[in-house]
């Protein structure tokens, strides 16, 4: 008599498969403001500024802003760091100290000037447009003060375009090591007005990052945590909004689970399934 066929793959990877969801546990996320955010500008007139603490912040592709009479083609950069050390806390009061790992970790940004093609109020800006950016994560805090950044976020007075890029300048080594944690695409929106932001009305936009090693262990021991944004086409403007606005604080938000992080099934374990996939028939024929 035949008997059914059957496969080993099946058993093996389920198995495998079984043992991840065993790790599975309700998650908890925590969130905080920025503790401290700026931009860089090589704008002829504000290259040796400092830009921290003007309301928004901006993201830009060298293009010039007509509207504003402004010829220049500007190129601006943005620097922000949030301080994970009330996240640890929280997750250790609620896995055990220690016993947690970060299943996610997303930025939450504000912009009250939205529009493609509609300048903000003001001249320092480039007007909006969609288009790619890069955000790095650098492991140089030096940029800021926490015990004087303070609510308004304000970075080091001597921080600018000049002193990072700059011959000679004193930050030119604050991006040494830098790792990026995702590419990501602004698409622009509808909203513009420079009142406050209460009721989520300032294009709040949601940004997760790539979980990349240095920055899990960096949250892992409660530090801060310091983060690049560049424009990575020749179009994006992207204006996000500062601590000292209204309503519109950009913050982070970072998701835990209990226990390690799991396991991933090697590639070989699913090969090995795959090649035990091919149905196996056994014939047992009674004697003659």
């Amino acid at each position: 008599m035949n008997k059914p066929l059957f496969t080993h793959s099946t058993a093996a990877i389920a198995i495998a498969l079984a043992s991840q969801n065993d790790l599975a546990v309700a998650a908890t996320t925590i969130s905080v403001e920025a503790t401290s955010d700026t931009f860089l500008t090589n704008d002829i007139n504000q290259a040796g500024s400092d830009m921290s603490s003007f309301g928004a912040m901006m993201i830009s592709a060298p293009v010039q802003n007509l509207a504003m009479g402004v010829t220049q083609y500007r190129t601006m950069e943005n620097l922000i760091a949030y301080n994970t050390a009330s996240i640890k806390d929280g997750f250790d009061a609620e896995f055990g100290a220690g016993n947690w790992h970060v299943t996610d970790v997303q930025f939450k940004w504000y912009t009250n000037f939205d529009i493609p093609g509609v300048p903000a109020n003001n001249a320092q800006f480039n007007v909006p447009a969609p288009g790619y950016f890069n955000i790095g994560y650098f492991s140089n805090d030096n940029w800021f003060n926490p015990a004087t950044a303070g609510p308004a976020g304000t970075a080091n007075p001597d921080l600018n375009w000049n002193s990072v890029y700059g011959s000679g300048g004193a930050y030119n080594d604050l991006f040494t090591g830098q790792e990026s944690v995702g590419t990501f695409y602004y698409p622009g929106g509808t909203f513009n007005g420079a009142q406050n932001c209460a009721g989520e009305v300032c294009a709040p936009r949601f940004w997760d990052l790539e979980l990349i090693p240095s920055m899990l262990s960096d949250i892992a021991a409660g530090g801060y945590l310091s983060f690049h944004g560049t424009a990575a086409d020749d179009n994006l403007v992207y204006l996000i909004n500062q601590m000292t606005k209204p309503d519109a604080h950009p913050q982070i938000f970072i998701t835990a689970e209990a226990g390690p992080a799991p396991v991933p099934i090697p590639a070989a374990v699913w090969l090995f399934g795959s090649a035990l996939a091919t149905p196996v028939g056994f014939d047992r024929r009674k004697a003659l």
